[in-house]
């Protein structure tokens, strides 16, 4: 009787984890479509792809920079290695944290010296200057909260960088809410400045209680050996943020600020895909029971995760696409013509999510000579079909290459299965 009783509130309890985990998700998806929304609403087409263009410099310039530590914290958790090294997660994550810090704030003095330099030199770019200086301010918050949020993603606690994700957005509503009209661009950048801000204090928050250390043990120093591990992987960082980011650098670059407005109010939408797939990719077992389990199986069991994973990112996806002329129509004219971009940034989340037991087995197996193959494959696909593209296409020719580049990567990684080893 009483072993029935418990048995009951647990399933209540866990009932009741489901529906607020899944609220909190809903939230996520609804502050993010909200301020792209606001955003197209209050500002031209022109302005915005002036606007979103900052988002490549804070997002697109700390992925170069965490590349290697994203990579090596990745496979220490994935892998389970804090054993082995005798270093734990929680350890190892602030160290290399710290040091992704000093790194991001280097360049940042750069950046904020040229700027200097530049406004002196050439008056006429003043404005754009004081649009950009608080992405440039944000690089040390964005680069803090990504690598924290990645390693939450390595150990299967997605929840988090969802939540990280509140503050960013809820800042950039109350400046649309607030702002008098006809108010700068900077003041929507230092909205941005101040969310990021509140999103990496976030994010260390969760990152220190999903990985618990001691001041002490966080403050030892790193070995040489880890040291010159994490180094090993710096091309391979650099190819992965190339991959990711090297297409909208190209369009930032190449193609007016109308094909960079269409192009991020889409990416914006399709990224929703991501607040609730990983949470269903974890083959019916809540997100929270996986944070320690291994992924290293056997070829029988690992294709099953990807069946498993395939269904469920065509259900999450499909639906979504069904829906598309409904929801761009959301953001009025010229974004609800964007279909085919929209229709292919869901096809690189479909392919991320249905690739997703591979790719962590890659980081498990840590064969870096062949993660680094197919990463630089993918990021040389994707940046070069979009620089050949981007003058006739457009924003078409960047979302065309992030899809191929991120099916060459999903391929590799299924592709790198190894023999099955009879578990």
């Amino acid at each position: 009787m009483t072993k029935t009783a418990a048995i009951r509130r647990e399933r209540s309890a866990s009932e009741h984890s489901w529906v607020g985990e899944l609220s909190l998700r809903v939230l996520g998806a609804t502050l993010q479509i909200l301020a792209t929304w606001s955003v197209v609403r209050a500002l031209t087409p022109e302005n915005a792809g002036v606007y979103f263009r900052g988002f490549v410099i804070a997002l697109g310039v700390s992925t170069l920079l965490r590349g290697k530590y994203e990579i090596y914290m990745a496979q220490h958790i994935v892998g389970q290695r804090a054993t082995s090294t005798g270093i734990s997660n929680g350890a190892l994550l602030m160290q290399l944290a710290r040091r992704l810090l000093l790194r991001a704030s280097l360049l940042c003095a750069v950046l904020l010296v040229v700027a200097a330099d530049l406004d002196i030199q050439a008056p006429q770019l003043q404005t754009v200057l004081q649009t950009y200086l608080p992405f440039v301010l944000a690089l040390p918050c964005v680069s803090l909260s990504s690598l924290l949020g990645e390693a939450l993603r390595a150990a299967n606690r997605t929840l988090g960088i969802v939540v990280a994700t509140y503050a960013v957005n809820l800042s950039i509503l109350v400046a649309v809410v607030a702002a008098p009209s006809g108010s700068s661009l900077a003041l929507y950048s230092w909205a941005f400045l101040l969310g990021s801000l509140v999103t990496a204090g976030v994010a260390l928050g969760l990152a220190w209680h999903v990985f618990p250390t001691t001041l002490a043990e966080s403050s030892r120093p790193i070995s040489r050996d880890v040291l010159h591990a994490v180094d090993s992987r710096e091309l391979i960082g650099l190819a992965r943020g190339a991959q990711l980011w090297g297409p909208l650098c190209v369009l930032s670059v190449w193609a007016p600020p109308l094909q960079m407005a269409e192009y991020a109010v889409a990416a914006r939408t399709a990224l929703i895909v991501d607040f609730f797939l990983p949470a269903l990719n974890l083959m019916g077992y809540r997100e929270t029971l996986w944070g320690t389990r291994s992924v290293k199986a056997s070829r029988r069991r690992l294709f099953k995760q990807l069946a498993v994973a395939l269904l469920y990112s065509s259900a999450l996806v499909l639906p979504l696409l069904a829906f598309a002329r409904t929801t761009l129509a959301l953001y009025g004219k010229p974004y609800d013509s964007n279909l085919a971009v929209y229709a292919l940034l869901l096809g690189v989340q479909w392919a991320n999510g249905a690739g997703r037991p591979a790719v962590r087995q890659a980081v498990a197996d840590r064969n870096t000579r062949r993660i680094g193959v197919a990463v630089g494959s993918g990021a040389v696909a994707s940046v070069l079909i979009c620089a050949l593209g981007v003058a006739s296409f457009g924003a078409l020719a960047a979302v065309a290459g992030s899809l191929i580049g991120a099916l060459i990567l999903n391929v590799c990684a299924i592709l790198m299965v190894g023999p099955d080893d009879g578990s």
